[in-house]
């Protein structure tokens, strides 16, 4: 889900990198089929996707020419906000405008596929409170934390309260309480 995102926000920075263009187009967001990808790709081949789809937007016909018309209308859309409004906001904006929030909390382990929704929105919530600015370099500063696994593992949903077994360190336990300790 998050990579579906990301790929969405690459996009918007930059929609002439094919592959995501692609991965959203079959995601979710965009709903594209192989089959309607590969009518799109034969109206012009020699060029990128984005400029690909500019000119199937006119030469296609039926149902797949409204789809393709409203992608990139939002993708239009989204290029505009991108420049005013915070990256946060446009994050969110995103989520409640293709409704991908809501149906991923619809899929098995939804409530953590949400949570890991809501901390891609809250990184870039603390990103902004950082000297650094743009959709690209919120782009970069994601993909650095995923190349370190550091700080962008799945979120976690389980509470302090939960009936649970924990295992943690001398040190991890420090100013704790727990009625049981072994």
């Amino acid at each position: 889900e998050i990579q579906t995102i990301i790929s969405l926000l690459k996009i918007l920075d930059n929609p002439i990198d094919d592959i995501s263009l692609v991965s959203v187009l079959r995601s979710e967001i965009g709903t594209f089929d192989d089959n309607e990808i590969v009518e799109i790709r034969l109206c012009k081949r020699d060029c990128s996707f984005y400029d690909t789809l500019l000119i199937a937007k006119d030469e296609l016909k039926s149902e797949l020419k409204e789809k393709v018309i409203r992608f990139l209308d939002n993708l239009s859309l989204w290029r505009k906000e991108s420049e005013y409004l915070s990256l946060a906001e446009l994050i969110w904006k995103i989520y409640t405008d293709t409704g991908f929030y809501n149906y991923v909390g619809l899929m098995p382990n939804g409530s953590l596929r949400q949570a890991n929704l809501k901390m891609l929105f809250e990184r870039a919530k603390e990103y902004e409170k950082t000297s650094f600015k743009g959709l690209f370099n919120f782009i970069r500063f994601v993909e650095k934390l995923k190349s370190g696994s550091s700080d962008m593992s799945a979120a976690k949903i389980i509470g302090e309260n939960e009936n649970v077994v924990r295992i943690m360190s001398i040190h991890k336990s420090k100013g704790l309480e727990f009625p049981i300790v072994i």
